[in-house]
């Protein structure tokens, strides 16, 4: 019988206030070391959550015991001195503004990017080996080819170079099998909604045929209220003085937030980039006046701003081109976008095995976004993370079938085509006079325009006025020339508001 001498007992160490523990007796049990680029709302959100709950390996062992104890080392941000909405337990994070002291790290595992730069620049070390002016397309780049895995919440980066992103990791995994960098960014879109993941690996044996979303919170507030019987300037004002709108609201009430969101949307769902994101048609909610929630009421609807990403059906149903845009449209009331209120985001996928699927929750906020950022940390971390390309296949022809895909097809792939076909509604607010709905139907006969129905309210004063007009199904560039036609008539008092009508 053998015996042994204990070892004299290490000096106690006071816990640190997230209870970390800092001993692992097997390799398994080494904890993932994560950089920080950013330490915002959202910054602070994720590293509460990963250091109260995803550090203390004696929890994880009970709850999740694949999942590796994951902790926050570094933090990169532009001033060190900023007072922050979270504590900073300094014993185990390094607070810097050199960006190369995260990417030379070999320790740090996963970099985590939720800064507000979009491809802008960060606040680098001048002694710093990388440019002064570097970007968070250098700093994601640099970090994969580190073999560090990154993990963003950044809309702006993932639209722009996404293409650019994976080719890179892919060609990681082609050189070294054995690295397993991943690119995850599930907080990009939707914030606290999972349905970047849910296109990555819940579709797999599926065939898409639409999404669309309500994927800014922002305008959805806006609306709510102008339903309310707001005017737009006031809950204008009334969202930037909340912080859901920025002192430049145009990202959100022109729709180019959510432009950025339905082309990553559009990327996992039918596998093909869009060419040029500003080629997507984008109308925001501008033109929206309550008086449009008076005359959607009539129509049993509401009015959202989607962002759609849909097969058009040319010989079959849906085997034509992909038609991408974003633009207000009347809901029905029954629709499952028009349960969406207040900041809330809403997201519905048409495919050919589930048929509607929908997903809803809040679109933006601390620990929303910040609960995406972890999940995908966490995938990342116990080795779960999805796939580059979840539909790597190419279509064999544009009018073929869409169960027609082959792995090594030469064919076109998919058309492009954002001219989409769709019913509309119009609203012209005009000066009355004789004549005015006979020279409206006069342009859209013209314009090759089909009249469904003409709305009108009781007139209270002729000199402001307005009236609708539902179309049957056209072309959207039929109906902007037939509203830019109108818009040059001398009882219009400006260019008619267009919104879509969902059915």
């Amino acid at each position: 019988m053998s015996s042994s001498t204990p070892s004299s007992p290490a000096p106690a160490q006071a816990p640190s206030q997230h209870s970390y523990s800092h001993s692992h007796s097997h390799s398994n049990h080494k904890p993932i070391h994560i950089g920080m680029f950013g330490a915002g709302t959202v910054g602070g959100g994720v590293y509460e959550i990963i250091m109260g709950r995803l550090g203390n390996h004696a929890s994880l062992s009970l709850t999740n015991p694949s999942l590796r104890p994951c902790i926050i080392t570094k933090i990169c941000v532009r001033d060190v001195d900023k007072p922050r909405t979270f504590t900073i337990d300094k014993d185990i994070t390094i607070v810097t503004t050199d960006a190369q002291c995260i990417l030379d790290d070999e320790e740090i595992d996963i970099v985590v990017e939720v800064t507000s730069s979009g491809v802008g620049t960060v606040t680098v070390n001048a002694n710093a080996n990388v440019n002064v002016n570097a970007n968070m397309r250098d700093i994601v780049l640099g970090s994969l080819k580190r073999g560090k895995s990154v993990v963003t919440a950044n809309k702006a980066l993932v639209a722009e170079c996404l293409d650019e992103i994976n080719d890179t990791v892919r060609e990681i995994h082609q050189q070294n099998h054995q690295c397993n960098v991943r690119f995850a960014y599930e907080a990009a879109v939707c914030g606290g909604i999972p349905i970047i993941h849910s296109l990555q690996s819940c579709f797999s044996g599926d065939i898409i045929h639409e999404i669309m979303g309500i994927c800014n919170g922002t305008t959805n507030y806006m609306l709510g209220k102008m339903e309310e019987g707001a005017e737009y300037e006031e809950v204008l004002n009334e969202a930037q003085a909340l912080g859901y709108a920025e002192a430049d609201p145009s990202a959100d009430v022109e729709g180019y937030d959510v432009r950025a969101k339905i082309y990553i949307l559009a990327k996992l769902a039918f596998g093909i980039t869009v060419p040029d994101l500003s080629s997507i048609p984008c109308m925001g909610i501008t033109q929206i006046s309550n008086v449009d929630f008076e005359y959607a009421r009539l129509l049993g609807c509401t009015i959202k701003l989607v962002g759609t990403a849909e097969r058009l059906s040319e010989y079959g149903e849906y085997d034509g081109a992909l038609s991408v845009y974003v633009a207000p449209k009347v809901v029905p009331t029954s629709h499952l976008l028009a349960s969406a209120r207040g900041a809330g985001n809403a997201v519905a996928v048409k495919s050919a095995n589930l048929g509607i699927s929908s997903y809803t929750g809040m679109g933006a906020g601390r620990f929303p976004t910040a609960n995406s950022i972890v999940a995908d940390i966490c995938r990342i971390a116990s080795g779960t993370g999805a796939s580059v390309h979840p539909f790597p296949l190419t279509l064999t022809s544009t009018n073929s079938n869409s169960n027609s895909i082959g792995m090594d097809s030469p064919g076109p792939g998919i058309e492009i085509d954002c001219d989409y076909l769709a019913p509309f509604y119009i609203r012209v607010s005009f000066q009355d006079e004789l004549g005015i709905i006979r020279r409206v139907g006069e342009i859209a006969e013209r314009q090759g325009v089909g009249i469904s129905t003409i709305l009108q309210n009781p007139i209270k004063d002729r000199f402001m006025a307005d009236f609708v007009v539902t179309t049957e199904e056209c072309r959207v560039s039929q109906v902007k020339a037939m509203c830019e036609d109108i818009g040059t008539q001398d009882f219009a008092h400006c260019h008619p508001s267009i919104t879509k009508i969902e059915g």
